[in-house]
């Protein structure tokens, strides 16, 4: 994945990370699914914060999010 970056805030309710673990979307990101915005890769190379075109920020570990094409 190329940084910086247009993104998606995705909801992965009923979705199946490994066997028998399903994953959730966590409240801070909820009122946030389906909104775009740009991902940056923070200074320490691990972490990724993302600004919606709303102007909401928020950080990669909040949020399940995807890379949009282009």
């Amino acid at each position: 994945m190329n940084f910086p970056c247009r993104c998606k805030i995705v909801d992965v309710e009923g979705f199946e990370l490994l066997p028998g673990i399903m994953a959730k979307t966590p409240d801070t990101s909820r009122p946030h699914v389906g909104k775009e915005g740009v991902a940056i890769l923070d200074d320490d190379g691990m972490s990724v914060t993302i600004t919606l075109d709303d102007g909401t920020i928020l950080y990669g570990h909040e949020c399940w999010w995807e890379e949009l094409p282009g």
